[in-house]
Formats: C-alpha cells, sequence, structure tokens
C-alpha cells in the first residue's frame, strides 16, 4: 500500500525524471536514469583531475554537465577544479551555486567552497563554508532529488552495465572507482554505490576510512545489507584496526559476519575491528542468535570468569542466574558494552516485568549507547517505552523514535536541519513528526523516494508525510503499515496516530492490539 501511495509524494516534487530498477546480489534498487555518456565525461575529468591535467578535467566534467546538468557533484567538481587553476575565477563562485541550487545540502560542495575561498585569503568565507559542511549530516552528502516515472528495467541495467565498463577498462582503477562511487552516491544508485566501495577497498587500502565511511552513509539512509556488506569490506582489507571515529562501521562489520552464523568469523572480524568479543556476543543475543551468542560468550568467561559483559549475555541465555549476574556488575570494576546492558535488559524484561527489570538494572553501568547503532537502539528505545529502563539511555536517535511511540514530537533541536546525532532517516522522522508539511520534510520524501524503501523509520516518515500534505488518504496510509510488518512498535505506532486522526476504528484497533502485544502504548488519542 505505501507503494501505491508513494507517486503522490513524488508529484510533490513537481520533476519527472524514469527511474529504472536495478539488480544486485538479490536486491532490487530504484534510482534516476543516468545516460552511460555522462558518467563516462565524469570518469575522464576524476582522472584528469587525479593526473593534475586541470584544462581536460574541466572539459570533461563540462561536458558531463551538458549531459546531466541536475548533478550537484558535477557542477562541485567543476567549481573546485576552477578554483585550483584559479582562485579569482568568478565561474568557479557561479558553479559552487549551481551545486547547491540542486542540493543545498550537499555537505561536499559547501567544503569545497570553503576550500577555495582560503585559497583565495577569505577566511571568513571559508571559515563560514566549513562551518555549514559540518554542521551538515555526513550521510546527506551528495542528496539529488531523484523522481519517479518508469522505465524499462533493461534500460537500467544496460547503463549500469556500461558504468561498470568503463571504470572497470579505466587506465587509473582508483581514481575510477572512487569517481564512481561519488556519482553513484550523488545520483541515489544504492547498488552501484556499494560495489564501488567494496571496490575501492580492495584495490587501495590507502581509501579505507572513505569506505568505512560510506559503510556508515548507507546504514544512515536505511540500506542496512549493503552497509554491512562495505563496513566488512573497509575491516577485512587489512590487519590495522578501523580510526576510533568509524565505530560504527566496525560494528556493522561484526554484524556481517553474526549474519552469516560462522562464530570463528565473528571472533576474526571482532578481533581485526577491535570490537571486544562479549559485545560481539551481545549482538548476536539481541539479533535473536542464541546459540552464537552463548558460544561467544561462554569463550570470554573462560578465558576471564569476571567478564561481566560475557556474564551478562549468558544470564541473556538462560545459563546463569539473572539477579547474580546483576549483584556482579554493580561490585566489579568492569563497565560492559551497551549492547550487553540491553541484551541483559531485554532478557530480564521478558522473564519478569518492565517494573521489576527497571528495579534490578537500577545503578547499572555500561558504556554510552552509539547513535547509528540500530541494533542496540531499537531495543533500548523498546525497552524505554515499557518503563525497563530510563529514556537518558537512549542517544538523539532513539529519543527521536521514542517520540514516535509515545505520539509525540521530539524536541526543537531535533528538528533541526543537521542535528547532531542524527543520520538522514531520523532527521527525517524528527521532521514528519513536528513539522510534516515543511519544505525540509518535502525535500528529504524526496531524497527517501529511492532510498531506505525497507527501512521501518523511512517508512514511518514517509506515511507521516504523505498523511499531512494529502498525499494518500488516511486510511490508505494506515493500513499500509500494518500490511508492512504489524509487529514493528514504531510502524504500529504511526498507524495509531495516523488512524484516530482519520477516524479509522478498524485499524486504530488493530493498531493497539499490536503495541499491547509488543508491550507498547495502547491508550489515548495522539495529537
Amino acid at each position: 500500500m505505501l507503494r501505491r501511495c508513494l507517486p503522490c509524494l513524488l508529484l510533490l516534487a513537481c520533476a519527472h525524471t524514469p527511474v529504472v530498477e536495478r539488480a544486485y546480489d538479490g536486491h532490487v534498487v530504484r534510482g534516476r536514469f543516468i545516460v552511460p555518456e555522462a558518467y563516462a565525461a565524469f570518469l575522464r575529468g576524476s582522472v584528469a583531475e587525479a593526473d593534475g591535467d586541470l584544462p581536460s578535467a574541466l572539459a570533461s566534467y563540462e561536458e558531463a554537465s551538458r549531459l546531466d546538468s541536475r548533478a550537484a557533484e558535477v557542477w562541485t567538481r567543476i567549481g573546485a577544479v576552477r578554483c585550483r587553476a584559479n582562485p579569482r575565477d568568478p565561474l568557479a563562485d557561479a558553479s559552487f551555486a549551481r551545486a547547491l541550487e540542486r542540493e543545498e545540502r550537499y555537505a561536499r560542495a559547501w567544503a569545497a567552497k570553503a576550500t577555495c575561498d582560503l585559497a583565495r585569503g577569505d577566511l571568513a568565507g571559508a571559515r563560514a563554508a566549513a562551518g555549514r559542511a559540518a554542521s551538515l549530516d555526513p550521510s546527506a552528502d551528495g542528496a539529488n532529488a531523484l523522481l519517479s516515472s518508469t522505465a524499462p528495467p533493461a534500460q537500467g541495467e544496460a547503463a549500469r552495465t556500461a558504468f561498470l565498463a568503463l571504470t572497470v577498462t579505466a587506465r587509473d582503477p582508483t581514481t575510477a572507482w572512487d569517481a564512481l562511487a561519488s556519482w553513484a552516491e550523488a545520483h541515489g544508485d544504492v547498488s552501484t554505490w556499494a560495489r564501488a566501495l567494496e571496490e575501492l577497498a580492495r584495490i587501495s587500502p590507502a581509501h579505507r576510512d572513505k569506505v568505512a565511511r560510506g559503510a556508515e552513509k548507507l546504514a544512515g539512509v536505511g540500506e542496512s545489507w549493503e552497509a554491512r556488506e562495505v563496513a566488512a569490506a573497509a575491516a577485512d582489507v587489512e590487519p590495522r584496526p578501523l580510526a576510533e571515529d568509524h565505530a560504527l562501521a566496525a560494528r556493522l562489520a561484526v554484524d556481517e559476519a553474526i549474519a552469516r552464523g560462522d562464530a570463528g568469523a565473528v571472533s576474526r572480524r571482532a578481533t581485526r575491528v577491535r570490537l571486544p568479543l562479549d559485545e560481539a556476543a551481545a549482538r548476536a543475543l539481541l539479533r535473536g542468535s542464541r546459540p552464537l551468542a552463548r558460544e561467544l560468550a561462554r569463550e570470554v568467561a573462560l578465558a576471564d570468569p569476571g567478564a561481566v559483559g560475557a556474564q551478562l549475555v549468558l544470564a541473556g541465555t538462560d545459563d546463569t542466574d539473572v539477579v547474580g549476574a546483576a549483584h556482579d556488575v554493580r561490585v566489579s570494576a568492569e563497565v560492559p558494552s551497551a549492547a550487553a546492558f540491553v541484551a541483559f535488559a531485554a532478557a530480564l524484561t521478558h522473564r519478569s516485568s518492565p517494573a521489576h527489570a527497571r528495579t534490578a538494572l537500577a545503578g547499572l553501568a555500561h558504556t554510552a549507547v552509539l547513535p547509528g547503532d540500530d541494533l542496540v537502539v531499537r531495543a533500548a528505545v523498546g525497552l524505554a517505552v515499557r518503563g525497563a529502563i530510563g529514556a537518558d539511555v537512549l542517544p538523539p536517535d532513539g529519543i527521536v523514535e521514542l517520540a514516535a511511540l509515545l505520539g509525540a514530537a521530539p524536541g526543537a533541536e531535533l528538528q533541526s536541519p543537521g542535528a547532531r546525532g542524527l543520520d538522514a532517516r531520523h532527521e527525517f522522522l524528527a521532521v514528519a513528526l513536528g513539522h510534516p508539511e515543511s519544505e525540509r520534510a518535502r525535500a528529504l520524501g524526496v531524497r527517501f523516494a529511492t532510498m531506505g524503501r525497507s527501512d521501518p523509520i523511512v517508512a514511518a516518515a514517509l506515511a507521516l508525510v504523505q498523511f499531512a500534505t494529502g498525499a494518500a488518504t488516511a486510511n490508505a496510509t494506515a493500513r499500509g503499515l500494518l500490511g508492512r510488518d504489524a509487529g514493528d512498535p514504531l510502524l504500529a505506532a504511526v498507524a495509531l496516530r495516523i488512524a484516530e486522526k482519520a477516524g479509522d476504528r478498524d485499524v486504530a484497533r488493530r493498531a493497539r492490539e499490536a503495541l499491547t502485544a509488543l508491550g507498547g502504548r495502547s491508550g489515548a488519542s495522539v495529537e
């Protein structure tokens, strides 16, 4: 039902560009059709720029702009090349302006403008542009509006094949795959974006940080499967651990091994990214892989009987006494991971009651929940809405989800563009809850028309915007959410919110029943 309603929302963007479907490792993704000639020109420009041949780079980028004038990345590159050749070139400013006209929140355009301002000695301008770039959520880089109609899948697959052929045969493969990753990200082609990042990791370990950052961006737009695959590629390229600022990518890489159910692979991957094995065990438990969690936790406990994180996981798998495990944590100097704490809290709540769990958990120290870590955040939100843990445990993205579950809007600071701690989809949900008819909500709705389609957070935000703008009937929107996954409390809560406003008693009843079964709210109407 949500799929049928989506074209209504997209009409708000007032553009009509063909959408194509591309198959990649069993996944079907949608994106705007781009002629291969445009990418070929962009690729030639990237290679020439890397070689320092600025005239050839500029000529190729300008050719790409004529073939695809809507690409913010192309105009950003034109501005950057012009500025390198002559920092005083007014056409560089014009190019940056055209890039930002197409995507005002394009962080790379702001960063390139800052570099240009600095080169011409404009410190104030450089500071302002750099600050604007830094304020934007990294996962929102290269957000071009990718709008709909229809086009034959074969045409899209032919274009994608042409892109890859041009890249594989390029003289400089590192520059070529890097260019393809930038191009695919800017055009919302998730499968090609992920493929390019994986190849970039394989052929150029020096780009490892960029690949890890790409994995985190993919997670931030709701493409979790691709995010884990790309993170695994970044983790495995060399034995050196990922940088500390890629903690999310490290966890995504371990989750990829957990999904395969291979304890040896999990241990090796956790060691490589320097993630404690007891946290890996907790993540396995949160994913529902109880035997794997028990095996990993036992390995840790045998090596270190005082490892409280492992004891919490074992308690969560019914191997030890939960009350005793809680006591051990209180008297130990070791602080367990947030994943171990949340997994233990979930098991304790399941076996007793939220009130009893809250009493038993009171005072238990643990590390902070990492923003963007869906596996832990969503479980923690579920516990918070039931009262088993306090909302103070949640990071900003968890606060947004909790607000949606409670039928409220998050604080104003979480509804502002580029709010700290929010990835793109949680920003979308925050804005959809507080200002669903705003220009920002519309722009994010267009962005997520081709990304994150299977993500419940994106689905909830799209439904709220559709309902508020009249782009789809309330009954169809609410029923679509329940039909999508009645077992997801966020979708049920948003369905209830919409159904009550629409007066759809049947859907409201079903949504309340789903929330009651899941331990969520079941009461009053939500304004």
